[in-house]
């Protein structure tokens, strides 16, 4: 029985994405009979293409890159219990770092470009994230209503860039200069749109991972999250704790809009985001904290994003389901995530 209680904690971040997944595809399924159309063809279509077909994989890491960078960030303040929902301004906000440095610092070797581009967008990110990290630690401002607010000053702030200051001489619609050569990320998968985003996004998981599991930063800001007072009373910094995962957060989701920008645009455009900052609240949730489970559901998400299309062209099934397929999966786990809330209380009560 005890055997049986240590490893139940350890599966379920993995077995209930799974179950979330596996409910939600079948309620697809429903939809899609409704339709007049045929499931299994349409999920067959959707995946075969997004997972299996060559130019289609790479199209899957390419949508894969943006939503693991921003779902790491988002959870990494989870961790603290900070809800930042402003990756999606953050984003913006690093590939407009990344396109600063890209186009405006010019002379410099690929060696020295490249990565000072990364961090400009990782910085700009970052700062993007600490505004609403100070408002929150000092003044007690919730950050929820900062983040939100801040994407729509982001995403506003690059469209005024790219129809202005920085719009392209001769531009047919709003959109930057494109980044030299010495400021673009390399492509993994040749003649796919695949780049080098997506090696950054899984080193970056498998830092977190080992700093959440070894290290003091780590219980630090698991310290902070679970027990604010208690952390205090052992001699943590709540208030720079909490401005740092939020800074780190918004670094993150900085290095998903570099890598649009640097991998995939080789611009900085008006709304290239997409909604990636939104999908990233899900996938953090879906992960219930697990670094792995934020990686598969990840790239789930981005199998969705990137065989939506073809399953539209070729089983004449609406996009609109994907999208529905993702609502009804996090609508699944938090249903799994409030029975499993219920049932701690009444454990609890019976103690």
């Amino acid at each position: 029985m005890m055997e049986t209680n240590r490893i139940q904690p350890v599966l379920l971040p993995i077995v209930s994405p799974l179950i979330a997944i596996a409910a939600a595809l079948l309620v697809g399924a429903g939809l899609i009979l409704i339709a007049g159309k045929n499931p299994l063809f349409a999920y067959t279509v959707l995946f075969q293409e997004s997972l299996t077909n060559y130019y289609g994989f790479g199209n899957t890491l390419t949508k894969t890159t943006p939503l693991l960078l921003t779902s790491l960030g988002v959870l990494v303040a989870l961790k603290a219990r900070q809800f930042n929902i402003g990756g999606e301004g953050q984003i913006y906000m690093g590939g407009l770092g990344s396109a600063l440095i890209g186009l405006y610092v010019q002379g410099l070797p690929l060696v020295i470009h490249l990565p000072l581009a990364l961090l400009g967008g990782f910085l700009l990110g970052a700062i993007w994230g600490l505004i609403p990290g100070y408002l929150k630690a000092v003044r007690g401002v919730n950050e929820v209503i900062t983040t939100l607010l801040l994407n729509y000053v982001g995403q506003y702030f690059i469209s005024y860039l790219v129809t202005g200051p920085m719009l392209a001489p001769g531009a047919p619609s709003p959109f930057s200069p494109k980044l030299p050569e010495s400021a673009q990320l390399p492509t993994i998968l040749p003649q796919t749109q695949s780049h080098a985003g997506i090696l950054i996004a899984l080193v970056a998981a498998g830092v977190l991972w080992v700093v959440f599991a070894r290290s003091p930063l780590g219980y630090q800001i698991e310290a902070v999250g679970q027990n604010p007072i208690a952390a205090r009373y052992a001699g943590m910094s709540v208030e720079r704790t909490i401005m740092f995962v939020m800074a780190l957060a918004g670094g993150l989701a900085g290095l998903a809009g570099a890598s649009e920008v640097m991998g995939l645009k080789y611009r900085l455009f008006e709304n290239f985001s997409g909604g990636y900052g939104f999908d990233a609240i899900a996938i953090a949730f879906l992960s219930r904290g697990s670094i792995p489970g934020i990686v598969f559901t990840s790239l789930f998400f981005g199998a969705l994003r990137s065989g939506a299309n073809v399953m539209q062209r070729s089983a004449d099934v609406p996009v609109t389901i994907v999208y529905a397929i993702q609502g009804l999966t996090v609508l699944f786990i938090a249903i799994s995530l409030a029975l499993e809330g219920k049932k701690r209380l009444a454990n609890n009560s019976v103690k």
